[in-house]
């Protein structure tokens, strides 16, 4: 055996030598503290079920909201719109199904294209300049420590 292992040994016939039995040390020792007379398989269920609650609030609820709002954009996309899809092409709808729309690609009318509604981000016109857009003047953040500009 290794010293480690000799050691803890040691430390655990005193315990059961000085006062009582390894259990009621155990018990003594693990009283009080946040959780109160918790056994390590109830804290690890408080701790899964709160690391579940965690994950939800950072994760899975705002992945759900972009969702939803990508869905709400893409069912008030009519026909005549400017649409940009996932591939970053820009077309105009010209017909709608159930399931997708006809989007007309590039310049020759003749090219219409169905597109799944699930791959069509969002209605944007293409930027056809060689000037880039205008930038947005972003409000100023205050900082915790700073006072505000």
């Amino acid at each position: 055996m290794n010293s480690l292992g000799i050691f803890l040994l040691d430390v655990s016939t005193k315990l059961t030598a000085d006062g009582g039995s390894g259990a009621e040390q155990g018990v003594q020792s693990t009283s009080g503290g946040l959780f109160g007379n918790m056994n390590g398989i109830t804290l690890v269920i408080v701790y899964c079920v709160a690391l579940v609650v965690i994950m939800y609030f950072l994760s899975f609820r705002p992945t759900q909201k972009r969702e939803k709002a990508l869905a709400e954009q893409r069912n008030a996309i009519q026909v005549g719109d400017m649409v940009v899809t996932n591939a970053g092409m820009y077309g105009k709808v010209v017909d709608m199904t159930y399931d997708c729309f006809i989007i007309e690609f590039g310049l020759n009318k003749g090219v219409n294209v169905p597109v799944a509604k699930g791959e069509v981000y969002g209605k944007r016109e293409p930027n056809l300049t060689n000037e880039a857009p205008p930038e947005e003047e972003k409000p100023k953040k205050k900082g915790w420590f700073r006072k505000a500009e």
